[in-house]
This record gives C-alpha cells, sequence and structure tokens, in this order.
C-alpha cells in the first residue's frame, strides 16, 4: 500500500514537473519573441530616418514572414503607416540579401520595370528575334534585383551565345539595368541561355 503511494506521488511530481517546464519553455519562448519584435522595431527606426527622413510615420505592429511571402525572406516584417497619406508600408531584414528592406521601394522597383524596362525588352526581342512565347521581367525579392525570363517555341531558330551577349550589352548599356537575372531559354527544348550579373 505504501510503495503504491509512493509511486503515485512520483508519478504525479513528474507529471506537475513536466507541465512547469513546459510552461517554462512557453515563456521563455514568449520572452525570446518579445526581443525579436522588439530589435525589428529599432532596426525599422533606424532604416526610416536613414531613408525616410521626412515622413511622419506611426509603427503599427509586427508580423512574420509567412503574412507576407511576396516580400521575399524574413522573419519579423514591421507595418508602418504614413501618417500623411495614412498609407502602410512594411519594412524588415531580408536575412538572404543582409539588408533591410521595404515594400514601397519594391512595389517602386517593379512600377518601373513594367513601366519602362518591359516595354523596351519586347521591342527588342521582336526586333531582333521575332516572336516569343513569352516574356517576363519581375523584381525578384528572392535575390534583391529584376528577373528576365524569355521564352522562345520550340520551332524558333537558335540563338547563339553571341547574340545573347549582345541582348546582355543591351541590357545594361542601352537601357541601364546594371543588375539582373536573365534567363533565355526554348520552350520544350534544350537550349538554354542563363546570366546572373
Amino acid at each position: 500500500m505504501k510503495n503504491g503511494f509512493k509511486r503515485l506521488i512520483y508519478i504525479f511530481g513528474g507529471i506537475i514537473i513536466l507541465f512547469l517546464l513546459i510552461v517554462l519553455a512557453f515563456k521563455i519562448n514568449g520572452i525570446l519573441h518579445k526581443q525579436e519584435q522588439d530589435e525589428a522595431i529599432k532596426k525599422t527606426q533606424h532604416y526610416l530616418a536613414e531613408n525616410y527622413q521626412d515622413m511622419n510615420y506611426e509603427i503599427q505592429n509586427t508580423s512574420s514572414s509567412t503574412d507576407f511571402k511576396h516580400y521575399g525572406y524574413f522573419e519579423h516584417g514591421v507595418t508602418v503607416e504614413n501618417k500623411d497619406t495614412n498609407d502602410t508600408f512594411l519594412v524588415f531584414y531580408d536575412k538572404k540579401m543582409k539588408r533591410m528592406e521595404d515594400s514601397i521601394n519594391i512595389d517602386q522597383q517593379e512600377e518601373h520595370l513594367e513601366r519602362e524596362i518591359t516595354p523596351k525588352i519586347e521591342k527588342y526581342i521582336k526586333e531582333h528575334f521575332g516572336d516569343t512565347r513569352y516574356i517576363y521581367v519581375s523584381y525578384d525579392v528572392a535575390i534583391g534585383k529584376p528577373l528576365v525570363i524569355v521564352k522562345f517555341n520550340e520551332n524558333h531558330s537558335n540563338l547563339t551565345q553571341t547574340d545573347f551577349n549582345t541582348f546582355i550589352t543591351y541590357l545594361k548599356e542601352t537601357i541601364g539595368l546594371e543588375h539582373a537575372n536573365v534567363i533565355v531559354d526554348y520552350w520544350t527544348r534544350d537550349l538554354s541561355f542563363h546570366l546572373e550579373y
């Protein structure tokens, strides 16, 4: 009887200790998460002071990258409200690129590519190489630079390395695309060119 009672005390004691350890782990995790959020806010304030000196802003909240998949690789994004326009935007530290980013800059990059760069690329390709299956130009947040994809139909005549190099020169020197990831290939064919610069 005594041994059974002792065993019962040990079991309940073990359950209580396990419960306390779980509570402690959650508490420590919450403290670390709060410290990371505070650090993200501090970095955001520093970034805004350097890049948006005249902006009257308010920090709204912090969130994880799963809420903003479009904007790249980060753990804590800080939502900021521009008090003068009531617009909100996201500021975050991109761990892969090792730099601060904000959604205003990314959106401006995409708009510039769509308005200024894409039509010039489409015109050049059409004039020098003919019809394509598709041309895709966007700002790739994963690499922090524009992504240019040109895909030709299977029966399109072969491009040479010289053709590709001339296209790269056009991107860099004529339309001022200083950095990009460029892929040119054929639909269902094993012929492709790729350069990240």
